[in-house]
């Protein structure tokens, strides 16, 4: 979504619109609904306040009726309007809750590759740096906040007013917290995940961009939503682990207690159900892709170490990257190398990058550019 686009829309409404700025806003609608899944839920956010405004610039609460073009204009933006709700609509009875969240995670995007701490926004009126892993904890009226250096903070809450939290993890950081619901949520490196102060109304509902493992409390009245990219994941009260960065192509759940209902935002028909011990795999526009795991695999990066069978090279060091926040160029090689063993992620990244170097038949060297993984010759 173009960032200004309300201001082109107030003067598109205008009539001030120059022939570029016109171009842009018809152009936008046209497109809105073409897959771009938080344009239009940023697009339904908005809708009520500016149809109120369309009708009070064509002037019917006072009888007034414009010039004839802006009239059409006016229509036309209001027929839209109307589509897309409807649209919306019928295809989402929870439309107001889930897409009010995905507005306001669109509207409050931030860069993670420039944060060097993790990072809590409240409500868009406070920003707390937090220095190391920290833990955060949501009780009845107070928000305890805990960092790496040992640092205690509480905040007080105001529980009856429903505000929207943001909580962004850095490379190189994790952060645990506990959910207003009791839902404890472990947070990976290059994540962001946006909640609200309070669960309410007949669902529990979170944004997640990157990777997390839930532990879901039970409460069969509320289910607990995690949509994530097109992926909505759906539990009553479990234990599951989803991977959805926005540099990856697929969205991987993996079960590991309970049950969990997965459908795809873009198309109702494509649904799968999860069982313990098994992952869905999702790619925009295929089917789910369902097999069975070992959970461990998948699930043990909150306790500080990675269980791995097979895992390409390329892969593990971009898993490496995001932990330690340290840069790493591999040479290029005709023959593919995978990594099997445990990596203890509490290590010094020197001794993990021997690790998987020595493993792999690489040697690894320390450059002002970070670290380059060069095949070593003397095994072949």
């Amino acid at each position: 979504m173009k960032p200004d686009i309300e201001k082109l829309i107030e003067k598109y409404l205008k009539g001030t619109c120059s022939e570029e700025e016109r171009e842009i806003v018809e152009t936008w609608y046209s497109q809105l609904n073409e897959g771009d899944n938080l344009a239009a839920a940023h697009w339904k956010a908005k809708s009520k306040g500016l149809k109120s405004a369309v009708y009070k610039k064509i002037g019917f609460n006072d009888g007034n009726v414009r010039r004839l073009a802006f009239l059409r204009v006016a229509a036309a933006v209001l027929l839209l309007f109307l589509g897309s709700i409807a649209y919306l609509t019928l295809n989402n009875n929870d439309i107001d809750t889930k897409q009010a969240l995905l507005a306001y995670a669109v509207d409050n995007q931030i860069e993670i590759s420039k944060l060097k701490e993790t990072r809590l926004i409240l409500n868009q009126e406070k920003s707390i740096d937090l220095n190391g892993d920290a833990g955060i904890h949501y009780t009845k009226n107070e928000l305890e906040i805990k960092d790496g250096s040992g640092t205690e903070l509480i905040e007080k809450l105001e529980t009856a007013k429903h505000a929207y939290n943001t909580l962004v993890v850095p490379y190189g950081r994790r952060v645990d917290i506990v959910l207003a619901d009791g839902t404890r949520v472990w947070l990976n490196s290059g994540s962001r995940l946006v909640y609200p102060n309070a669960f309410k109304g007949d669902k529990r509902e979170v944004f997640l961009q990157g990777e997390a493992f839930f532990d879901v409390a039970h409460n069969r009245e509320k289910p607990f939503h995690v949509y994530a990219k097109e992926v909505d994941v759906k539990v009553l009260g479990t234990s599951f682990n989803v991977r959805a960065y926005s540099d990856e192509p697929a969205v991987k759940a993996v079960l590991v207690e309970g049950s969990v209902a997965l459908s795809d935002a873009g198309n109702t028909k494509n649904k799968a159900h999860l069982t313990p011990g098994r992952m869905a795999i999702y790619e925009t526009g295929k089917p789910f892709l369902l097999s069975n795991v070992n959970t461990e695999m998948y699930t043990s990066w909150k306790e500080g170490y990675l269980y791995l069978r097979n895992e390409p090279l390329q892969g593990l060091l971009k898993t490496i990257v995001r932990y330690y926040n340290v840069p790493i160029q591999i040479e290029k090689d005709q023959e593919e190398r995978f990594f099997s063993g445990r990596l203890n992620l509490q290590s010094d990244i020197e001794e993990t990058i021997e690790v998987i170097a020595l493993t792999t038949g690489y040697t690894a060297e320390k450059t002002e550019r970070g670290i380059i993984f060069r095949k070593n010759t003397n095994q072949m």
